[in-house]
């Protein structure tokens, strides 16, 4: 059910400057697969990927202070870990699977991707997304 880990998020105020960062002292690559610069408007945040060597990192800056989940988080804990991201091979499997151990699915979007929430996972945020 889980193939591994598909990314680390990382809630940051300045997205140009954390790739920056991430590039300098990681020798970070961005993904530039899904849009010509590498980033994607979400509305509320605006996400980038990337990549030091077979690790993946969204990068995501709030469009809105104190808006949204990104923004509310940034507002109230500054930058940092946000959540980590497991590739699963069915979503509507892991979904179930999740809940059947009693852990509380929240965000769907698309039927491909939920988060479990981190007050039924030891605190951590944790996305599982079926990867197309």
């Amino acid at each position: 059910m889980i193939e591994g880990l598909a990314h680390v998020g990382v809630a940051v105020k300045d997205i140009a400057e954390a790739i920056a960062f991430f590039q300098d002292k990681f020798g970070a690559v961005l993904d530039t697969s899904k849009s010509k610069d590498g980033k994607m408007n979400f509305g509320l945040h605006i996400s980038a990927i990337v990549k030091v060597g077979p690790l993946a990192f969204e990068l995501m800056q709030p469009t809105k202070e104190g808006q949204g989940p990104v923004g509310k988080f940034v507002a109230e804990r500054g930058e940092g870990l946000h959540h980590i991201s497991l590739k699963v091979t069915d979503y509507k499997q892991a979904k179930q699977a999740f809940t059947d151990k009693g852990m509380t699915i929240m965000g769907e979007m698309g039927g491909v991707m939920g988060f479990i929430h981190p007050k039924t996972c030891k605190g951590v945020l944790v996305e599982f997304t079926q990867v197309v």
